[in-house]
């Protein structure tokens, strides 16, 4: 018989170390797969960066004191005519803000069409039942303030606060019963405004506000020289020298449409 050579010795037992393996390995359990882990979808965070524009409607409320500064023959100095009507307010507004997450800044200019006149009158020491009328009207208000707010997500809270104009209508009138003379005058009046609001990310680019404004005008002094009173009988002409302290309120409640730039949709985290 033929001897096995020692390279066909070291073949073999190459070979049955190799089936040792082999079958070692297939008695071994099977690794089991990952566990499966579904992706994270995060809320979407509003954003109120952006410009916007929108229109706003409410109501509004003068305080007018007029104060007769001279005495006259109508009415002695320091007579005081307080005119305080109430009525609908409603207009357009535009800015723009940056969010600093959570603040946000910006920019807003609004002008807005009102309703505002009203008349109150008193009583003349002069004799047969004259009297004093003292009207007062605001056709529009405008203003352009800072804004200041924190933003809870698609809550936005803020307050704001600059300058403010308005066109106004002063009128006196002397009357026994008709009016016996009348005069109006018109002027534009520069203030302030100081106001606060909540604002409601309805949509990415839509929201809703409801907001509450101070508008201080300071007084201011006017003459009525074109009236005229009965002194003695005929009709005498007089110059009635007056101070006017105004401001409004306002409640409005309006809608945005923001072009917005940045930011917006779910975020998803594996």
């Amino acid at each position: 018989m033929r001897r096995l050579g020692p390279g066909l010795l070291v073949g073999i037992a190459v070979a049955a170390s190799a089936l040792a393996t082999a079958a070692s390995a297939a008695d071994m359990p099977v690794p089991a797969a990952p566990a499966y882990t579904p992706p994270v979808y995060r809320p979407v965070i509003y954003d109120w960066t952006g410009i916007y524009g929108g229109a706003q409607v409410g109501g509004a409320w003068m305080n007018d004191v007029v104060n007769t500064t001279t005495t006259t023959v109508l009415q002695p100095a320091g007579t005081q005519t307080k005119v305080a009507p109430m009525g609908v307010v409603g207009g357009a507004e535009a800015g723009i803000n940056f969010q600093f997450s959570p603040v946000v800044v910006g920019f807003e200019g609004t002008w807005s069409w009102t309703s505002l006149t009203g008349t109150q009158i008193t009583t003349s020491p002069l004799p047969g039942g004259f009297s004093q009328s003292s009207t007062s009207a605001a056709p529009y208000v405008a203003t352009a303030a800072g804004r200041i707010g924190f933003a809870a997500n698609d809550f936005l809270f803020y307050a704001k606060g600059g300058g403010a104009w308005t066109r106004v209508e002063y009128t006196q009138s002397v009357a026994n019963g008709p009016i016996v003379s009348q005069q109006t005058l018109t002027d534009n009046r520069t203030g302030y405004v100081a106001g606060a609001g909540v604002e409601f990310g309805m949509t990415e680019n839509l929201s809703a506000k409801l907001e509450y404004d101070y508008l201080g005008f300071g007084t201011k002094s006017y003459t009525f020289g074109n009236l005229s009173a009965p002194v003695g009988g005929p009709l005498t002409p007089f110059a009635l020298p007056v101070s006017v302290k105004s401001s409004l309120q306002m409640l409005t409640a309006g809608m945005n449409y923001r072009f917005n730039w940045a930011g917006g949709g779910p975020v998803v985290t594996k």
